[in-house]
């Protein structure tokens, strides 16, 4: 039996790089993926699950860095962690929107898998 998570929205695959700070914390990562509503990032300083961060993302071809000023983290796994947007500012949500529309217009168009 294969099992199926139902996510709110489409995942958008990027490499784009980010600083993260939280509690006593600060760390640099890529992110694997990103929505409208999280990220799967792969970090250099361990986060537990629960922790609030700030990221600053650097999204490649797009010069303003997109800063979430409030991401909690729902999974953590050694190196990689998953983040949930909580309830971003309109203006964030509205740049976040954007840089998910960017990168899904940058991506080469391929079969659902």
């Amino acid at each position: 039996m294969s099992r199926h998570i139902v996510r709110k929205s489409q995942r958008i695959k990027t490499f784009a790089t980010l600083k993260y700070r939280g509690y006593k914390l600060t760390g640099e990562g890529i992110i694997k993926n990103i929505s409208l509503h999280g990220s799967h990032i792969i970090g250099n300083v361990p986060v537990t699950v629960g922790m609030v961060l700030v990221l600053q993302i650097f999204v490649p071809g797009i010069s303003e860095l997109l800063v979430i000023d409030r991401a909690t983290v729902r999974w953590a796994k050694r190196a990689e962690f998953g983040v949930h947007f909580d309830n971003p500012r309109p203006e964030v949500a509205e740049r976040i929107v954007e840089v998910v529309a960017t990168l899904l217009k940058a991506q080469p168009s391929s079969s659902p898998s």
